[in-house]
């Protein structure tokens, strides 16, 4: 799925989502009390029968100074209603031809208009700015770049909207803006950017729909290596993307989840292939590999991680690389933790040098950078404990069962899970 592949085509609202165009419909047959404005001074005069003349010309609005008639007005009068009517009229003249983007950019008044009117009070009036200045950006003739962080603030907090219509809107309009390149790292550098992407992904009852403009969004954001680096350590990107791989009916989904992590693999392979690993991905693309794909890409992609993730499993499930990973102090699903043949090979080391290895391990549960070092540290007395005939007495000894068993009861799922697996092998046998 190469790069040219990203083209947003379509209009900056798909039509399944009629929830802002049934409100312009309404404004459009209401009229805007452009006398009472100027009799109270808020208009000019000119401005006045500009107006007039504008709407008993239709070969006229298609014209540069009615653009700037209406910029004009929409950056002097605050009334709510007439902003809705003046934003009609102004879409309207804009998504009539994409030349009138240029035609845009010609004139005084920039994008920061409709970033401010983000902050009316009033729906409709966000929903339209934000609308316009999408489609401004997407049709953009110019290699400048704008600052659309209060943009960004604005599209992830519609995110958490209790209206579904609104969260499809909002995934819309970041579909479109990161479908121009030059924006992606200034997405993904924003705070929870791609955090409030994961939770839309996560959330109950999502549509499927929805979950795949999300999961598009994340694609072409892994083009970013930032990006990639925070799908592989700050959020759980790869396990969401693993299991929505398996239970996918339509192909487009896997197509895009697929290249997802080819990208993660390409722009940043020593942040990405070793949490790939530990997530078990390597299985599920083998699973996939061996069915029948009507897309060449997704054949080839799931070839191209295969190879990538094989190769590297065989170079890191060594003592060393382990060793060196408990010693860091923090632990990552690697492979040499989930090899069998590794724990019976390498087991009994852990017990070298006075146990230094497994006095480690209790360290990382007394002081964990995360909850995930918790899990990891659970799983690998576990291990030891199974591999290693004297392992239950060291473990009692140094502190590490009394750690584990704390750990039961702990609020993370996994913690729990991994700590209960732990105790069931330290109990399997008798001391």
């Amino acid at each position: 799925m190469a790069e040219p592949d990203v083209d947003i085509s379509t209009p900056v609202i798909a039509s399944h989502n009629d929830y802002l165009e049934q409100t312009t419909l309404k404004l459009q047959s209401q009229s805007i009390p452009w006398e009472g404005y100027q009799r109270a001074s808020l208009i000019t005069e000119q401005e006045l029968q500009e107006i007039r003349n504008f709407e008993a010309n239709a070969e006229a609005r298609t014209r540069k100074e009615y653009l700037d008639l209406l910029l004009t007005l929409l950056s002097k009068l605050s009334r709510i209603d007439t902003l809705q009517g003046i934003l009609v009229l102004l879409d309207q003249y804009l998504s009539a031809s994409v030349d009138r983007v240029s035609v845009f950019e010609q004139t005084e008044i920039g994008y920061g208009i409709f970033l401010k009117l983000l902050k009316k009070e009033d729906e409709y009036v966000q929903l339209k700015s934000a609308k316009i200045l999408v489609y401004l950006i997407k049709e953009q003739s110019s290699s400048q770049q704008h600052d659309l962080q209060e943009l960004f603030q604005w599209i992830i907090f519609q995110f958490s909207s209790t209206n579904e219509s609104i969260v499809d809107i909002a995934i819309q309009y970041l579909a479109n803006v990161l479908s121009v390149d030059v924006y992606r790292p200034k997405y993904a550098e924003y705070p929870n950017a791609i955090g409030s992407l994961v939770e839309l992904i996560k959330k109950p009852n999502v549509s499927a729909q929805m979950q795949y403009q999300a999961i598009y969004c994340l694609w072409m954001l892994s083009y970013v290596p930032e990006a990639c680096a925070q799908f592989a350590s700050v959020h759980p990107v790869i396990p969401i993307l693993k299991e929505l791989a398996k239970l996918a009916i339509k192909e487009k989904v896997v197509r895009v989840i697929i290249a997802t992590f080819k990208n993660m693999i390409t722009k940043a392979p020593k942040l990405t292939i070793i949490p790939m690993l530990g997530n078990k991905l390597f299985p599920v693309i083998e699973q996939l590999s061996v069915r029948k794909w009507s897309d060449s890409d997704i054949v080839e992609d799931l070839q191209f991680i295969r190879d990538e993730l094989s190769h590297h499993v065989a170079e890191l499930t060594t003592f060393d690389e382990y060793e060196s990973e408990v010693r860091s102090g923090k632990l990552e699903w690697s492979p040499p933790h989930l090899s069998e043949q590794f724990w019976k090979t390498n087991a009994t080391r852990l017990s070298e040098n006075g146990n230094e290895l497994i006095k480690r391990l209790v360290d990382i549960l007394t002081n964990p950078k995360a909850e995930v070092d918790l899990a990891i540290a659970c799983h690998d007395l576990g291990q030891y404990v199974k591999y290693t005939t004297n392992g239950k007495n060291v473990i009692q000894e140094t502190g590490a069962k009394t750690r584990v068993m704390a750990l039961i009861t702990h609020d993370d799922p996994d913690v729990r899970y991994q700590a209960l697996s732990a105790v069931q092998k330290f109990m399997t046998n008798a001391w």
